[in-house]
């Protein structure tokens, strides 16, 4: 009898009961609560749930890819971006190199740019829906102006070369010719001339082509009497074209001038020059107006000259004057901008958890970490599902709201205080109130993080400069 334990005994208190597990050598010398460990898990919790984050982001890239495929339906029909290329002249020629067996035929194009150069274009911009996408068209009207001395052409022509006179022509160029709505209306002292699509696909068998190069797609005039004119040839041209997101003019002259005028009131000016004016928005101007003037030395390409790739006029970005139609920054790249701080954010709210161990002497399981942690990485997905529908700023502020509510009544809840729910909920509102002025201020996100970063920490050093980080046995500090 004296073997039975007492009644209400665990059966486990006998260590020489069959059964029971055995004794661990190593439990006098190890920690039972202590708060270096747990603050190292964490540390560890918040790195492994910045992979969360990375997931959104997949959703994010795949997302971008549904409004570029949105933005491709539309210029299919309406015509894409654009940029244009003004009136230039281009004269081919044909010259022979070697002699006897070695003897060839080479050919070429002699460019030639106006002298001088004027592009007015009246810019009318609507939305178009494609889905849940919102696409800006445009409905351009561009009128030419230029003059060109002719005589350029023989200047320009290489020693021994022979010029092809009745494949000379006048080219304008359109980036994306689906967007033409209406012929090409094109003078040149005051006569008019029939433009036709210039194709360069037609080769002779001796590769010699009447089409130059060129990024954009080209069609060509001729003009009566070319060979032989010494006058100044003053050239005028209307275009009619549709595209959709941006819409940009090449510097096609020596000296180029360039006035846009808008309906639309945000615009994003791009290009190898920004506007030398602009006025967006103000003194009675409902939409905008733009003047850009490039000089020649500015413009980095002769005025004349053999083979002149036309395409580098109007290469994107890179020379050409334009203008981009957009309602705000794209929400996808600012969410991403959002994304590229989640480790940091997510280990600000956890270490705000376990400032509330410390203080608060209640404990919080690692399953709690986690709930948390997961909390946040839904909120970019919601972030980035509202944000294409109402815009970042609305987004930001539904997603956060929720977000920040739902931690805070579950830390009402772990550390069963009222006043800790409300203290996540100042600290909640302050961490993500940063998170919006990082995505806003660009320029200064990195100051303002590292600003942020350095607070935290000093916080956390200050809270916990008299906790036992060892967790002596018997010391009440959070597990």
């Amino acid at each position: 009898m004296s073997d039975i334990p007492p009644t209400g005994a665990p059966a486990s208190a006998s260590p020489s009961m069959p059964g029971a597990p055995p004794p661990n050598p190593l439990a006098q010398y190890l920690p039972q609560r202590s708060a270096g460990l747990k603050l190292l898990l964490v540390c560890a919790l918040a790195l492994l749930m910045a992979i969360p984050a990375l997931f959104v982001f997949g959703v994010v890239q795949d997302r971008r890819m549904g409004a570029d495929r949105a933005l491709r339906e539309v210029s299919e029909a309406i015509g894409g971006q654009q940029s244009l290329l003004g009136p230039v002249l281009v004269l081919p020629y044909a010259k022979t190199i070697g002699t006897g067996r070695s003897e060839a035929q080479v050919y070429g194009h002699v460019v030639v740019f106006a002298e001088q150069g004027e592009a007015t274009a009246d810019v009318d911009v609507t939305e178009r829906k494609r889905g849940i996408h919102t696409i800006p068209v445009f409905d351009a009207t561009v009128d030419f102006r230029a003059t060109f001395d002719p005589t350029a052409l023989l200047k320009n022509l290489p020693e021994g070369a022979e010029p092809v006179w009745d494949d000379a022509r006048l080219y304008l160029g359109v980036s994306d010719m689906r967007g033409i709505r209406d012929a090409y209306i094109v003078t040149v002292n005051g006569r008019d001339i029939a433009m036709e699509p210039a194709n360069r696909s037609a080769l002779a068998n001796d590769g010699y082509s009447p089409v130059p190069q060129a990024g954009s797609r080209l069609a060509g005039g001729r003009i009566d009497g070319l060979a032989t004119a010494t006058a100044p040839l003053n050239i005028n041209a209307r275009l009619h074209i549709t595209g959709a997101d941006r819409f940009a003019i090449g510097p096609f002259a020596k000296d180029t001038s360039v006035t846009l005028t808008s309906n639309w009131e945000d615009p994003s000016f791009q290009g190898g020059k920004l506007p030398d004016t602009h006025n967006v928005g103000e003194k009675g101007v409902d939409g905008f107006i733009a003047n850009w003037r490039v000089p020649y030395l500015a413009r980095g390409i002769p005025g004349a000259g053999s083979n002149i790739d036309l395409g580098e006029i109007v290469a994107y970005g890179r020379r050409d004057m334009g203008v981009r139609f957009l309602k705000e920054v794209s929400p996808y790249q600012s969410v991403e901008r959002a994304l590229k701080y989640a480790a940091m954010f997510i280990g600000f709210v956890f270490l705000a958890w376990f400032l509330f161990e410390v203080t608060s002497g209640a404990r919080a399981h690692p399953a709690q970490y986690v709930l948390v942690g997961l909390a946040q990485s839904i909120f970019y997905i919601l972030l980035l599902a509202f944000a294409e529908r109402t815009g970042f700023d609305a987004a930001f502020a539904i997603a956060a709201l929720m977000t920040v509510g739902l931690i805070s009544a579950y830390a009402t809840s772990v550390f069963r205080s009222r006043a800790y729910g409300l203290k996540a909920l100042g600290i909640l509102s302050g961490i993500y109130a940063l998170i919006y002025v990082l995505m806003r201020a660009e320029s200064q996100a990195l100051l303002a993080g590292a600003l942020a970063s350095f607070a935290a920490i000093a916080l956390t050093m200050y809270m916990t400069r008299n906790v036992d980080w060892y967790g002596s046995r018997g010391q009440k500090s959070p597990a």
